[in-house]
């Protein structure tokens, strides 16, 4: 630890806790440090803003933490192009407030700050976290056109672009997102914007019937309906779809919604408020959470098996995606839920909880298995990344 303490200087190691801080000013820096660790056989931890730290069960061995905290700014913003470069440490926050504020070219970084003010560029992408925003613009892997990283033992490369239509090479960074830092350092992030919209309109569909949800989310699906958000809350019974378009464009597929159910119009800032709760939902409380995904036919029963376990659920409405949240970190419910969701051959993963991390663990096949453990020895040869 002496050796790498050196590499950086005393002012970039703390002390959190009696784990030490590793804090490299920039991609060289970082490059030179996991080629010391890579060489002394050290564990690095890597994080951004902490805000996900639980999404992963907690290492076995961790020698240190190697934060990203320095490496923070916009690189490169080219509003003609509607893409921008940026630092890994950079919160998303920070990136958002600088981009909206150029009121010239109306513009967005359309990821949703999963976590809180906090979370860093590298660490959404490092999670493949996804919010309300999912239903329309997808998850980082449709955002993200390129990536600067360091792999384990030292090595600075880059991949992908800076403009939308790259086609070169293989597309490492696709890879690397959502591998929770395991593989590589990400130092740099290459991002799509898009246009923000002339209006928003939020509605609600609130109802106590899961059938009733399910009925009304299949027949948005198949309508002239581009929703950017639409979302179910479970046991509240809430489905919220926000449309963003022109004025008339929106004001026509408020209408079609008006012809589904009964549902109420939110004004612009209970609409606003209604999806920070939503981004937020995974966050509250104390007990288990769960990432979720079961096929769209599946909506019903799943939400009959959160209301079984006393959990709650918010996710996408379409794709049924989401999480779960149960009230607290009961072996017994939480396996209750994981078979539940499995059963429905659905995705889990665990998000907070080190026993919801051993009772959601995936069981690879032999193939990926192998597939696996050779990219991660490609990359990170001396397993330096935990």
């Amino acid at each position: 630890m002496a050796e790498l303490a050196a590499i950086l200087g005393a002012d970039r190691l703390s002390d959190e806790h009696g784990m030490p801080v590793l804090t490299p000013r920039d991609a060289a820096e970082v490059s030179t440090l996991l080629e010391a660790a890579s060489k002394t056989g050290l564990a690095l931890v890597v994080r951004g803003g902490g805000t996900k730290t639980s999404w992963c069960p907690t290492p076995t061995r961790r020698d240190a933490i190697l934060s990203t905290a320095a490496l923070t700014g916009i690189v490169d913003r080219q509003p003609g192009d509607m893409t921008l470069v940026a630092q890994a440490g950079t919160p998303l926050a920070a990136v958002q407030a600088d981009v909206t504020g150029d009121t010239t070219h109306r513009q967005r970084l359309m990821l949703d700050g999963v976590g809180g003010e906090a979370a860093t560029l590298g660490g959404i992408l490092a999670t493949s976290a996804a919010g309300p925003r999912r239903q329309r613009y997808g998850t980082p892997r449709d955002i993200v056109i390129g990536a600067r990283y360091v792999t384990g033992d030292g090595l600075a490369a880059k991949t992908g672009g800076t403009v939308v239509k790259n086609v070169a090479g293989y597309d490492l960074a696709q890879l690397l997102i959502g591998s929770q830092g395991s593989l590589a350092v990400v130092t740099e992030v290459s991002l799509k914007l898009h246009p923000v919209p002339d209006v928003a309109r939020t509605v609600v569909l609130q109802t106590p019937d899961a059938n009733a949800v399910a009925a009304f989310v299949a027949a948005v699906r198949t309508a002239a309906i581009t929703a950017t958000v639409f979302d179910v809350r479970w046991p509240e019974g809430i489905v919220a779809v926000r449309i963003e378009s022109t004025p008339d464009g929106a004001a026509a597929q408020v209408d079609l919604l008006h012809g589904f159910a009964k549902i109420e119009e939110l004004s612009p800032e209970a609409g606003d408020a209604l999806l920070a709760e939503h981004l937020d939902f995974p966050f509250t409380g104390t007990g288990a959470v769960l990432g979720v995904g079961v096929r769209p036919e599946h909506l019903a029963t799943l939400l009959a098996a959160v209301a079984a376990a006393d959990g709650m659920f918010v996710g996408r409405a379409t794709l049924v995606a989401g999480d779960i949240v149960l009230p607290d970190l009961d072996p017994e419910r939480i396996g209750r839920v994981v078979r539940a969701i499995r059963d429905l051959d659905g995705n889990v993963q665990a998000r907070r909880g080190d026993e919801t991390h051993r009772l959601a663990a995936p069981t690879a096949a032999p193939g990926v298995a192998m597939v696996e453990a050779a990219i991660k020895q490609q990359l990170d040869p001396a397993g330096v990344l935990v």
